[in-house]
């Protein structure tokens, strides 16, 4: 059996954003440092994230209800389980990752002269980051998941 139309969007998904976090990612850090950008740079890089993943998802929904043609078959009960399990794991994701975010908070704010622990979460830049962070890493769990299940019931069958 080969790739459904739900899935190849996921890859194409799963593909763009991964490349849009590491463009980000190239934006917001010098090494492993989260740069202390200005705000006015830090509101450049928030629209150019919100135009280049809207346009993004936008053109693959396009492309593949194009492709899907008249071959276009409506969505059954396999594809509602398995974007509500890819859903249940970005949300599982997110509430563990913004759960660590804000523990690394209190702690720095309860200890202080304890340094920076695993990650740096004092200034807005890196507030900024983190947060944008823990979207686009559920959004990547929720393609990755969609795959990963997609290819695992073609196994089965």
């Amino acid at each position: 059996m080969g790739i459904t139309r739900p899935e190849a969007q996921a890859w194409a998904s799963l593909a763009t954003l991964v490349a849009i976090f590491l463009w980000f990612q190239s934006r917001m850090m010098d090494g492993w440092t989260i740069v202390d950008h200005r705000a006015s740079t830090l509101l450049g890089v928030y629209i150019a994230l919100l135009a280049l993943t809207t346009l993004t998802e936008t053109l693959i929904a396009v492309m593949g209800a194009r492709l899907g043609g008249k071959r276009r078959i409506d969505r059954d009960e396999r594809d509602t389980a398995i974007e509500a399990r890819a859903n249940l794991n970005e949300r599982l994701f997110i509430i563990v990752a913004v759960n660590v975010l804000i523990w690394q908070l209190m702690w720095e704010g309860l200890l202080p002269d304890h340094g920076r622990g695993p990650f740096d979460v004092r200034s807005a830049p890196a507030i900024f980051f983190w947060l944008f962070a823990i979207l686009f890493g559920g959004e990547i769990v929720k393609r990755a998941s969609t795959v990963f299940l997609y290819r695992l019931h073609a196994a089965r069958s």
